[in-house]
């Protein structure tokens, strides 16, 4: 009845499925991974790259002086209460672990990125202003032979797979050249970097450890006996075929961006869109289902890492129109709602994602929703707006333009009287550099990574003053990083709907219900939860006995 054996298959060939996959195969095991898209890398290859952990080596090596007990410290301020306290354990106390195992036996070579502020730094406890975020170095894809042309980059411009954090920092601080320099050099070499470079790295280390690769090939039905699984089928382009797995089964599918149901459902959020692959539709959940595990909510969707962003009309991507995510904060710009009045700190996403999603239970409606970045000439010609670059008109449909804010706000339905206050009260602070609204002025994060230094009194603030004026109507763009997931243990074994881990089935990245972490997010906790509940998984079942 079985087309082939192993001792694991791996769904997903993110961050999660790799790093089980290569885990289990350095431990002596046979793997197959099976991946639903036609390119590998999963989500991990579209982001920033960044590991977030702290109290790391690398930290230490440059300096920085940071703990365990600290990093716990800011984590659970982070959870808001919602984090089971034995899975965080798990992530602070093995997490060194895991970043040695990579680097030290699999080769991994990684490297702290310098400057680079937790997100609340230094309002919560156990902040630091650098040091505990990890990124791979540059990959030269060139030994990936004809696997290089598989492995996922971004669609969305080379800038977000082929420059470290490390360069983009050091010209934000004027520490290094222009990255668009340094781009051209990455690009001519194929040296793949952030979450590109991520999933070439592992994919390198996957291919060199024997592991087999499926593409296009999802898995599509878990096949238990006696309450235990052994086995999977497999959807390949070539038909169906019965896997059976001696040790398990590694969930690691992502989240649900591209399904419709489970959007509405689990983020209240109808219409949203996304930058990750189209195959990431909530296959776990289902998969799941025949062992008996259901999914379950961590937190609010208010305090779910989903990004504002803007659609592009007439670009597609992977066939469908373009929604691109927003990093707000650039000077000459500001983000309101249909009063014209800014609702949250916009040099901060975070804050702007959170509030944007305020429902007034008086009126039945969000009180920030629908809202608009706002900005003038200065900020077109200096930053523009992907796609486009700093000069370029902007793409067509992108933003309603007028010569004047009046002429603005009648064009958008947005108030005009509020705006036109709005736009000056900001104005107002552009000359002290102090938001005392909503404190624009207080996040190093957001300084950090959308300021301009070359502002003459902060790098966040300049003024809306030089017509013509510009506003783009924002929408929600999920990435990956769900409100629910499966509930996993200690070890990413999947617990089912009784409270009972499911022998052979385990769950890893944002398959895996964010109980680790709780209600909070910080960038770069997603790829290091993957690399983790991996390598969890993969230990687990090779010590297991082979079913």
């Amino acid at each position: 009845m079985w087309d082939r054996e192993v001792d694991v298959l791996c769904a997903g060939s993110g961050a999660g499925g790799l790093a089980a996959a290569i885990a289990a195969a350095e431990f002596g095991g046979t793997v197959l991974v099976a991946e639903k898209d036609a390119l590998l890398g999963g989500v991990q290859a579209l982001s920033s790259g960044q590991i977030w952990f702290g109290g790391n080596r690398y930290a230490k090596e440059a300096g920085v002086e940071d703990s365990l007990e600290e990093t716990n410290e800011y984590m659970e301020a982070l959870s808001q209460g919602l984090a089971v306290p034995a899975l965080r354990d798990v992530y602070v106390q093995r997490g060194n672990e895991v970043l040695d195992f990579f680097e030290d036996r699999i080769g991994i070579k990684l490297q702290v990125i310098r400057d680079l502020p937790d997100y609340y730094y230094p309002k919560l406890p156990g902040s630091k202003p650098e040091g505990r975020y990890l990124e791979v170095v540059p990959f030269d894809a060139t030994q990936l032979g004809d696997w290089a042309a598989r492995c996922r980059t971004s669609p969305y411009g080379h800038g977000y797979s082929y420059v470290t954090s490390n360069e983009f920092n050091a010209m934000q601080t004027g520490k290094g050249p222009f990255v668009g320099d340094i781009l051209a050099e990455h690009i001519s070499k194929d040296e793949r970097c952030a979450g590109a470079g991520l999933a070439a790295w592992m994919l390198k280390a996957a291919l060199d450890r024997g592991v087999e690769i499926l593409a296009e090939s999802p898995v599509t039905r878990i096949i238990s006996e006696e309450g235990r699984v052994i086995g999977a089928e497999v959807t390949t382009p070539e038909g169906v075929i019965r896997v059976r797995t001696r040790r398990g089964v590694v969930l690691a599918t992502s989240g649900y961006d591209w399904n419709a149901d489970l959007v509405r459902s689990h983020e209240t959020m109808p219409g949203a869109g996304s930058m990750c692959p189209p195959s990431v539709e909530g296959d776990h959940f289902a998969l799941a289902a025949d062992a008996g595990a259901i999914p379950v909510p961590v937190r609010a969707p208010a305090q779910t890492p989903i990004f504002v962003g803007y659609k592009v009309p007439g670009e597609e991507i992977y066939g469908k129109m373009s929604q691109r995510m927003l990093v707000p904060g650039q000077p000459h710009s500001i983000i309101v709602n249909k009063t014209g009045k800014r609702f949250a700190n916009d040099a901060f996403y975070p804050d702007v994602a959170t509030k944007a999603w305020r429902f007034d239970g008086q009126g039945e409606a969000l009180v920030n929703w629908p809202a608009w970045l706002v900005f003038d000439e200065n900020f077109r010609e200096k930053y523009s707006l992907l796609p486009s670059y700093p000069g370029m008109p902007l793409p067509e449909g992108v933003a309603e333009q007028a010569d004047t804010l009046e002429d603005l706000a009648a064009k958008t339905g947005i108030d005009p009287e509020g705006l036109a206050a709005q736009v000056a009260r900001f104005n107002g602070f552009c000359e002290t550099g102090e938001d005392p609204d909503f404190g624009r002025h207080e996040t190093p994060w957001g300084t950090l990574m959308t300021g301009d230094g070359r502002m003459p009194v902060h790098p966040n603030f300049g003024p809306l003053e030089r017509g013509p004026f510009y506003a783009v109507p924002l929408v929600r763009v999920v990435m990956g990083v769900p409100s629910a997931g499966l509930r996993v243990d200690e070890n990413a074994r999947v617990v089912n709907a009784r409270g009972d881990g499911v022998p052979g089935l385990f769950a890893a990245g944002n398959a895996a219900a964010w109980l680790d972490i709780g209600g909070g997010y910080n960038s770069g906790i997603a790829n290091m939860r993957g690399l983790l509940q991996g390598y969890l998984s993969a230990q687990t079942m090779m010590q297991s006995n082979a079913g």
